[in-house]
């Protein structure tokens, strides 16, 4: 988590400022959305990073104004969209393969821990990233089905069928004994 705590933003103008605050304010739960989506803390440093980036050229278009809450939301699609698309361009452009990660990668995982908090990570990582990301999104960010779906651009409908597919895949995979 080294990345989301010490993100900092060179401030010249109002606007560059009202971006620090919004980033110093969202950076945490940023890395977070997208740990849970990604599941590997340097993926989600790299997409917190690229969505910050992404946003701070797209900053001086963005009609908001001072509105922090559309900011934030605007943010959050932005890092939403860049770590559900994340693994298939890199797979197109040949950085890795579809393979179990190593160990490595593993040993960097931060869910790691005994019994059924192993269980319930293994079974999330077999969720597909939409799912995972409507269900971080509904329960652990607390937004609603059109909430969600904004931020996921997609439809409200969509959501609930991958908030749903995805606790289906969570109870088949903690009841199989």
């Amino acid at each position: 988590m080294a990345y989301a705590e010490t993100l900092t933003i060179s401030t010249d103008t109002v606007d560059d400022r009202r971006f620090e605050d919004m980033v110093l304010s969202h950076k945490r739960s940023l890395f977070l959305l997208a740990l849970s989506i990604l599941r590997n803390p340097a993926e989600a440093e790299e997409a917190v990073q690229e969505s910050l980036l992404k946003a701070w050229r797209a900053w001086e278009r963005f009609p908001a104004g001072d509105d922090i809450a559309a900011s934030r939301r605007w943010v959050t699609r932005i890092c939403v969209n860049h770590c559900i698309s994340h693994r298939r361009t890199l797979l197109r452009r040949g950085f890795f393969s579809q393979q179990e990660p190593g160990a490595d990668l593993v040993a960097l995982n931060p869910f790691r821990g005994e019994g059924r908090l192993v269980d319930l990570d293994r079974a999330y990582q077999n969720l597909s990233r939409k799912q995972r990301a409507a269900l971080t999104l509904t329960y652990f960010h607390g937004y609603s089905d059109a909430e969600c779906a904004e931020l996921m651009g997609c439809g409200a409908g969509s959501v609930r069928t991958h908030v749903a597919r995805g606790l289906k895949g969570l109870r088949r995979e903690m009841t199989h004994d």
